[in-house]
């Protein structure tokens, strides 16, 4: 038996699956249904019983799918063998039969879901999924804070919105070095040139050696702002057709969250195959759009299309931002009731239109606080973010 088990850390743990079973066609059936999902599976060909070994103190995958075939008392018994040595992840079981003795000695070592042994590919996978969602909801309370800046389009100020919530969140906690500001836009994203810094990221190098990224190379990897804030951003390749792989990001992600109090993040205007993943693991979505028709409809769409593809689980908190807002005294035009209309519950805030203010300090280099120490946009940040 060849049986390697990576080590897996933060977020990335609860995206781990193992498979144990002694059963080569499940291995085989299930290897190509979690290729295209978010886990990363590892198969351990063997039985229950050999399993403990494998799993270590350093090695707790966030799922665990456990092929009951055999002596079934003996499984149960491997079962409890784990948990007694710390185990505390999810475990689906599966199965032929189960008799009563043996459903309640599996309710008792808390098994999260069962299966029949026959059980198609897209249930098990659906299962891992409410697994990670049931997880996630325990986990949330020991994993950084996360505020996402989402553009409806291109253009509407997310990244400007993302350098100041960073520094009212860090200033409010009195803590700038726990506070982690990271750019995935890998395009065309000018969030290290706002505040005059150079990107650190080598995304190819963790590509390459995943295991190797920990807290001692993300230091490596992030700018540090004279506050003390921690600034994540990679080299742009605005004439390359990138393809990021969102294992990646997800290792990149759970590494900060692990290391770090709070994470702002500045995404991309267009959708990623790895935007949805990043999206549900965050605590507020701040869709910010402009004071148009057709920006503000656009993120009205959005929302409503995450809204859908959140159901089933526990969805993070989605809001609609409107940047640059300036409405005219007198004349007719666009008004602000005409936007809530629009827009209705998931609306926010208004955030003003301050171009002169904004231009000073991108082209300074400097935090909008320190060109203004008051200002209506860090106000109504503030207002919005600690809701005030």
């Amino acid at each position: 038996m060849n049986v390697h088990l990576k080590q897996v850390s933060g977020r990335n743990q609860s995206a781990s699956v193992v498979l144990a079973s002694a059963r080569p066609a499940l291995h085989e059936r299930l290897k190509e249904a979690f290729a295209a999902s978010r886990f990363r599976l590892i198969g351990v060909e063997s039985d229950l019983t050999e399993l403990r070994s494998q799993i270590g103190a350093s090695v707790r995958p966030g799922i665990l799918i456990a092929d009951l075939q055999g002596d079934l008392d003996k499984a149960i018994l491997a079962i409890e063998g784990l948990r007694d040595s710390g185990y505390s992840g999810a475990i689906i079981s599966m199965s032929e039969t189960l008799d009563e003795t043996s459903v309640r000695g599996l309710l008792r070592l808390q098994i999260t879901d069962w299966l029949p042994a026959d059980a198609e590919v897209d249930a098990i996978v659906q299962a891992c999924e409410q697994a990670l969602s049931a997880r996630r909801l325990i986990e949330r309370e020991s994993q950084a804070t996360c505020i996402c800046f989402l553009p409806a389009a291109g253009g509407v100020g997310t990244t400007t919105l993302a350098v100041q919530t960073a520094f009212l969140l860090a200033q409010r906690s009195k803590s700038f070095s726990e506070m982690c500001l990271i750019d995935l836009n890998f395009h065309t994203g000018t969030l290290v040139d706002y505040l005059d810094l150079q990107p650190a990221l080598d995304v190819d190098a963790i590509a390459k050696q995943p295991d190797r990224l920990d807290a001692r190379l993300l230091e490596v990897m992030i700018a540090r702002h004279p506050t003390g804030m921690a600034v994540m951003a990679a080299p742009r390749a605005p004439t390359e057709h990138l393809r990021v792989n969102g294992a990646v990001i997800s290792n990149i992600l759970g590494v900060v969250s692990d290391n770090f109090d709070h994470m702002v993040l500045d995404l991309p205007p267009v959708w990623q195959p790895w935007t949805f993943d990043v999206l549900q693991d965050c605590d507020q979505i701040l869709v910010v759009t402009e004071f148009t028709v057709p920006a503000m409809r656009k993120a009205r769409e959005l929302v409503n299309a995450l809204e859908e593809r959140f159901k089933g689980g526990p969805p993070p908190e989605v809001r609609i931002v409107v940047n640059k807002f300036r409405q005219k005294l007198f004349g007719a035009g666009l008004r602000k009731s005409d936007a809530t209309t629009l827009l209705g519950e998931p609306l926010a805030a208004f955030i003003p239109e301050e171009r002169t203010l904004i231009s000073e300090a991108i082209n300074r280099g400097d935090l909008i606080d320190v060109t203004s120490s008051s200002n209506r946009v860090s106000r109504e940040l503030a207002r919005l973010v600690f809701k005030e």
